[in-house]
């Protein structure tokens, strides 16, 4: 393996490049090395008095990890320590490549604070187990015969919409999902490994969370903290929040509609202004809340702000964020320095920053995850074969040309005179002689053969030329999406073996870029 920087990954104006200029300052609070040690600060200043059952829940939900976090864990719950946070929904496998990078920049940044800032920084991934959109992690994909993706998808076992936490890891569906990602990938000497790591997590795990958080926990030696909030016990530590998140939630939807106005140069996320931003558990799933005279849900249920409260104090898990008020649900349970985010996440996190001023907190630092792009030795070859750069590729793909029959039949064109002038003249021999044209008809059948043949031959080549540019095109930019947003690890670490994501983590964390070019 071999990682070096690579900046064409994404446009020159893409956040994934400006959010670490310092003309980003002006959308956030920190920014930098001076910047954390400024947010490093501010956390010291604030209170977190459900620390100590927070870290239980932590070591709870994390009974394989080592030794050196439960230590820096047991300096969090004395408010000692600090964390780094990223997080991303449960998908089977880990599901895209880019949740793998958000884990390492995240085990990366913690490890650079805590050297810069002399004291434990805890790397924590938070699990977006409460979202109810299971159609978001259900799936990977994997090439066709013809190197087109193909969605391999696990069903939901109900009709009922609940959050994924709530949802029964559907093993045997898992399982077969697996084989059949890996029935369209050679067999490899890590093949038989990898199948029995990745079953035996299926047959330990009950919940999609839970197999995710374990699937990734091996790859990195359990060297970071999964959290699932939806979570009774976080449930009841997160009340008062919730309470304020209510009590004030005129003055934060205001806020927000002031965030929005204050970022209209960046990329749009399309933030819903009107809603609460907090869903309730009800019969049927999760639902919406809206403001008005009371709180309203999509399905017309109707709470008054004491009735919510009341309903809070005595139901806490039926409780959830949106998009805008988890960050803030965040901050308040962890000290947080900095989080990592990918574009879309960078762009609405911007919008957030008048939310966290309203309770006079300043936001943790955005920082890019990793961006990056995996290269097999086979496909190198290609792009030099074809002549291609990798830059290339990533912006306008592999080129497909038609196949064009005319191309050959042109080729052939004095062919085609010379034949059909020597047709004429056994015909014409024929005629005079016999009147039995057998000899003139078997003579065309001939030649029109050789033509058919030399037409096939063509092709067959041409068949094997695009069915290798359409395998360098689904390697590089799988239906013109970035690799990063359609592969899954399975097939990567079926090539390679699981130790990949462990040797990338090392040779990442020696680089100062963000956006690589990962060659093996």
């Amino acid at each position: 393996m071999k990682v070096q920087s690579f900046h064409a990954l994404y446009e020159d104006n893409s956040l994934m490049h400006r959010a670490t200029g310092e003309d980003f300052s002006k959308y956030v609070d920190h920014i930098g090395e001076d910047g954390m040690r400024e947010r490093s600060q501010h956390l010291r200043e604030r209170q977190y008095p459900h620390l100590s059952p927070l870290v239980d829940e932590l070591i709870r939900q994390n009974p394989q990890m080592t030794g050196t976090i439960r230590q820096r864990l047991e300096r969090l719950r004395t408010g000692e320590a600090q964390v780094v946070i990223t997080g991303q929904q449960t998908g089977i496998f880990g599901g895209p490549l880019y949740a793998i990078y958000k884990l390492l920049t995240c085990l990366k940044v913690a490890k650079q604070a805590e050297n810069q800032l002399g004291l434990p920084v805890v790397p924590i991934f938070w699990l977006a187990t409460e979202d109810h959109d299971f159609d978001e992690i259900n799936h990977i994909y994997a090439p066709t015969a013809e190197y087109q993706p193909r969605k391999l998808t696990v069903s939901p076992q109900d009709t009922i919409q609940r959050s994924v936490s709530r949802m029964t890891l559907d093993q045997k569906a898992v399982k077969q999902v697996l084989r059949q990602a890996l029935s369209v990938d050679q067999e490899t000497q890590n093949t038989k490994e990898l199948v029995l790591l990745v079953e035996r997590l299926i047959d330990q795990e009950t919940t999609y969370g839970g197999f995710f958080s374990a699937l990734l926990g091996e790859l990195v030696n359990h060297d970071v903290i999964f959290f699932d909030a939806d979570a009774k016990a976080v449930r009841e530590l997160e009340i008062p929040f919730f309470e304020q998140l209510i009590q004030d939630n005129k003055e934060i939807r205001q806020a927000l509609s002031i965030g929005i106005q204050q970022t209209t140069d960046l990329p749009d996320t399309f933030l819903n202004e009107e809603a609460a931003h907090l869903f309730v558990e009800d019969i049927g799933g999760r639902d919406l809340l809206y403001p008005g005279e009371d709180f309203v849900t999509k399905q017309g249920k109707t709470y008054t702000e004491l009735e919510l409260l009341a309903l809070l104090y005595a139901s806490p898990e039926r409780f959830s964020n949106s998009v805008v008020t988890r960050p803030l649900m965040q901050d308040y349970l962890f000290p947080t320095l900095a989080y990592i985010g990918g574009p879309g996440e960078i762009a609405y996190w911007t919008r957030l920053r008048p939310l966290f001023h309203h309770f006079d907190w300043t936001m943790p630092l955005l920082i890019p995850r990793m961006g990056a792009v995996m290269l097999r030795a086979r496909d190198e070859k290609l792009l030099r074969r074809y002549d291609l750069s990798l830059e290339q590729v990533l912006s306008h793909g592999v080129a497909i040309e038609p196949f064009d029959a005319t191309k050959i039949n042109s080729q052939l064109h004095s062919s085609h005179i010379l034949g059909t002038a020597l047709i004429q003249e056994i015909e014409q021999v024929e005629r005079a002689t016999s009147k039995n044209l057998s000899a003139t008809k078997k003579l065309n059948k001939q030649i029109q053969l050789a033509i058919d043949t030399l037409v096939t031959q063509e092709r067959r080549n041409y068949d094997r030329l695009m069915r290798t540019k359409r395998s360098l095109q689904y390697q590089l930019l799988p239906n013109g999406a970035p690799q990063e947003r359609m592969h899954s690890i399975l097939p990567w670490l079926n090539r390679y073996g699981l130790d990949l994501i462990q040797n990338l983590r090392v040779q990442y964390e020696q680089t100062d870029a963000e956006q690589l070019e990962i060659l093996l």
